[in-house]
């Protein structure tokens, strides 16, 4: 059973371009998954592609973290995307 599960797991392709997991959803709250939390997203979706766009609508603490170079970015309270440290 074990085993059926591990190549199942395997085998999941993420499509082209969603490269960044919610790592980290301030709307999570116990055992609650959140609205966000675990799921993908591309880059374009997280920052906007002007800066003249309106503000992000991220909420505030939101971690999206890449799933191959493993770096962290998140959301700050005026809703722009920060590397984290």
């Amino acid at each position: 059973m074990f085993d059926e599960t591990e190549v199942i797991e395997r085998r999941r392709t993420v499509p082209k371009g969603y490269d960044w997991k919610v790592v980290v959803d301030p709307t999570r709250t116990g055992y609650d998954p959140g609205f966000f939390y675990g799921r993908l997203f591309r880059w374009t979706d997280i920052v906007p592609r002007r800066s003249s766009d309106e503000q992000s609508c991220w909420p505030a603490g939101m971690v999206f973290q890449h799933l191959r170079t493993g770096e962290k970015v998140r959301i700050n309270f005026r809703g722009k995307a920060e590397r984290v440290r």
